[in-house]
Parts: structure tokens; C-alpha cells; sequence
């Protein structure tokens, strides 16, 4: 297949912008030939100079949190994180069935796709559907088309029953799963202030033979803080390790994530919504740590995260001239290294033998673009042009806005239907 008559941001190593060009996308899903101007193929598929870019990732999210969208909560609001925590998430997957498992997944997959995101990185918990949810998310993946991974959150707050049938979860899944797969595994854990030593061990200890990466939240809250040290010392946090957030933590403890090579996944929307605090951004790229961003199942935006990360560093740092940057790098460059580090997958850029999961746009700019102003059109322009397709691993899995191979309408009615009675049971 040849993609023609676009406008291509490429996110390579020059981030090359070709104002006409054509993409090649073979059979087993990568990407041939990039190369400017028009193809004569009379197969081509003409995208009427629309703009084309490589597909949105989204490094932390929660899929099960789909159908937690308008709750009411009784009651006065939570005062802090450990509230929040306690009185909306730990009653709401607690509550989740094996159907809402699945449905949660799929309405935050199909939503994900509509917003220009590829790949998805999902952090699951549904302790009373453990066993085999994991299998219900990978089945909403397939479904929809996208790229990703999930885990299952072990945790020690459903005590020791709760602990030990996350662990048989994890396990499970990740013997199952298949090394290149388009939807992988890592080993989930909730974080370090609900996990004890001996679980914390026990995690580490089923993992040693399967070799896969830790999904876990680091110093979200001042609950949590000092978070960083225990984990570098049980062994979770190295190369192969997503750790979510990272805000409350000190010098020495960048320098230790940057040693360890971990990487971290900034949520600055989630982080707004719980008053946790803003991550340092610049500090930690200055360490030489890997960072990526995520949304922690706040929203299926991306571009929105990509917004609120920039803005956020300003005001932390009250001076306009940090956050695009860093931002920038997060998004596009961070996401696609994590991606590569944990997975050896390629995605993230429009570069022959890379994966063809692409994103297109309506953008027409009504200024010049290039690789020297690509971050303005990107925060003021691109980050709000609707999305009309996209492409993973080749396939389409959106055209003119709507998913290709799903009745989304019905969907969204039996996830409603999902909804109302989990929030009865809630």
C-alpha cells in the first residue's frame, strides 16, 4: 500500500517535515520507503493533502476506569490522595465484574483510537475478576486493533488472598503472552506504600524467570514518598521498569532512576485532578532519565496531557521558557524509547523498517512548517485538528473519524448499560 499526497512530520532523527510525500506500507505491517512528492500508483491512497504523523502513545493509563466516568461519590469530597484512593478506585475495582472488565476496556480503547493514540500501556485491577481479566483486556485490544501491554496491579490492600491471586495473574498472562506481540505484558504493582517486603519479594521472586519490565506508581503522593530507595534495593526498578509519576522525590533519587535506567511516566492532568503536585520535568531530563507521559486514566487525549505538561512547567517554575521542550520529548520521543526498551517494538517515527502505526489529520496550516517551528504547530495547531484516520501495524483501525470494524454506538449502549449497574453495586 502507498499512503500519497500528504504532508508528513516524520519524527526522525531530523524530524523531517515533507510538504507533499508518500509513505510505503508492506504487508507484515512496516514501513517501506518514505520519500517526498507524489506517487504514480494507481493504487495509491490518495489523503488529500492531509497531514500525516506517527500514532499517538500513551506510556500509563487505567482502562478499568472507563466506566467510572460521571460517578457520584456521597458524601463530602475526599480531602487527599489516600481519600481519593479509598473512597472512589479501591470501592470501584473491587466492584468490577469480568463484562465490565471487558467493557471498560473496549469504550477506552475505541476512545483512545478516536483520539489519535496507537499504542497503549494499561495498568489493570479488578480484584473480585482477577483471574483472566487480563486476557478480557487483550481481548478489547485485538477488537479495536490498537497497540499496547497490560498487568494486573498487585497490591496488599486486599490482603494476603488479594496479593497472591495478582501475582498467579501476572504470571499467567506473561507466560502466555507472546514476546512480539502486537499487545504484550509486564508485571503490574500498585505501589510501594501498599505493597510489604514480603510481597515485594514475592513479586520479585515470580519474575525472575519471565524477565519482565515492573509497571508501578512511584512517589504519586507524600504517602509514598522515599519510594524510589526501597524499590532500586528489592530489584524492581531498572531498563525494563515503567514507573508512574515520580514527583515527590529528591536529587539523589533522580540520579539513582537515571543509574538504574528507568523509565518514568509523567501524568500531569491526573496529577491536576488528585492535587498531588507537578513532577520536575526539567530536573529529570537533566538527570538522563527516560521520560515518557501518560494519562493515568484521566483522559484519552494525549495531546491533551501534551498541553497540560507544557503549561504546568511554567508555572512551576514561573518562567514561560521551560516546558515545551521537555514536554515535546516526552511525548515524542520518551514514549517511542519506552516502547523500544521494554518491547523492541519500533513505533514513533516515519522511518523505513519502523511499524506503520500512523496517525492522520485535518491539518492545513495556514503558516510555513518545519522542523525549526514543529513544536508551535504542534501545541497550537495540530494538538486540536480533528482526527480522520489511523493506521496500526498497517491495518486501519479509523477512517473518516470512526472506528473500522466495530458498532460503536451499540457498544457505547451495552458499556451504559455495564455502567448503571456497577454504580448500583458501587
Amino acid at each position: 500500500m502507498i499512503l500519497t499526497n500528504a504532508r508528513i512530520l516524520t519524527f526522525d532523527s531530523a524530524d523531517r517535515v515533507l510538504d507533499s510525500g508518500s509513505v510505503e506500507v508492506l504487508d507484515d505491517g512496516a514501513i517501506g520507503s518514505v520519500r517526498g512528492g507524489r506517487a504514480t500508483d494507481a493504487h495509491a491512497v490518495d489523503l488529500q493533502g492531509r497531514l500525516l504523523m506517527p500514532a499517538l502513545i500513551n506510556c500509563h493509563t487505567h482502562l478499568y476506569s472507563t466506566l467510572a466516568r460521571g460517578i457520584h461519590l456521597p458524601g463530602p469530597p475526599p480531602p487527599d490522595f489516600p481519600a481519593i484512593l479509598k473512597k472512589l478506585w479501591w470501592r470501584l475495582d473491587r466492584a468490577l465484574t469480568e463484562e465490565d472488565v471487558y467493557y471498560s476496556a473496549l469504550t477506552g480503547l475505541i476512545d483512545s483510537a478516536r483520539c489519535g493514540v496507537g499504542t497503549v500501556i494499561d495498568h489493570h485491577s479488578s480484584p473480585n475478576a482477577c483471574a483472566g481479566s487480563l486476557d478480557s483486556v487483550e481481548r478489547a485490544f485485538h477488537e479495536v486493533g490498537l497497540r499496547g501491554a497490560t498487568c494486573y496491579e498487585t497490591s496488599d490492600r486486599n490482603g494476603r488472598r488479594g496479593a497472591d491471586a495478582g501475582i498467579r495473574e501476572n504470571v499467567r498472562f506473561l507466560e502466555r503472552v507472546r514476546p512480539a506481540a502486537q499487545v504484550g505484558g509486564m508485571f503490574g504493582l500498585h505501589a510501594a506504600f501498599t505493597l510489604g517486603d514480603r510481597t515485594l519479594a514475592a513479586c520479585v521472586e515470580a519474575n525472575q524467570s519471565l524477565g519482565a519490565g515492573f509497571h508501578i506508581h512511584v512517589a504519586e503522593d507524600v504517602c509514598d514518598r522515599s519510594a524510589v530507595r526501597r524499590l532500586c534495593a528489592a530489584g524492581v526498578l531498572n531498563e525494563k521498569a515503567l514507573a508512574a509519576h515520580c514527583i515527590h522525590i529528591t536529587a539523589s533519587e533522580r540520579t539513582a532512576l537515571a543509574r538504574h535506567r528507568v523509565n518514568v511516566v509523567h501524568n500531569p492532568q491526573s496529577n491536576c485532578n488528585n492535587a498531588v503536585g507537578i513532577a520536575d520535568l526539567p530536573a529529570l531530563f537533566h538527570s538522563g532519565t527516560t521520560v515518557g507521559l501518560g494519562s493515568d486514566g484521566y483522559s484519552p487525549r494525549m495531546w491533551d496531557e501534551f498541553k497540560a505538561a507544557t503549561q504546568l512547567q511554567k508555572v512551576r517554575a514561573r518562567d514561560s521558557r521551560v516546558g515545551g521542550a521537555e514536554a515535546c520529548a516526552a511525548l515524542f520521543r520518551g514514549n517511542r524509547d519506552i516502547v523500544r526498551q521494554i518491547w523492541g517494538t519500533e513505533v514513533g517515527r516515519i522511518a523505513p523498517g519502523a511499524r506503520a502505526d500512523l496517525l492522520l489529520v485535518d491539518y492545513f496550516p495556514p503558516t510555513p512548517i518545519d522542523s525549526f517551528n514543529l513544536f508551535g504547530h504542534l501545541l497550537f495547531g495540530v494538538s486540536n485538528a480533528p482526527v480522520d484516520s489511523l493506521m496500526v501495524n498497517g491495518r486501519w483501525v479509523l477512517r473518516g473519524g470512526h472506528c473500522v470494524n466495530l458498532d460503536e454506538r451499540a457498544i457505547a449502549e451495552k458499556a451504559a448499560a455495564r455502567a448503571k449497574a456497577l454504580w448500583e453495586r458501587f
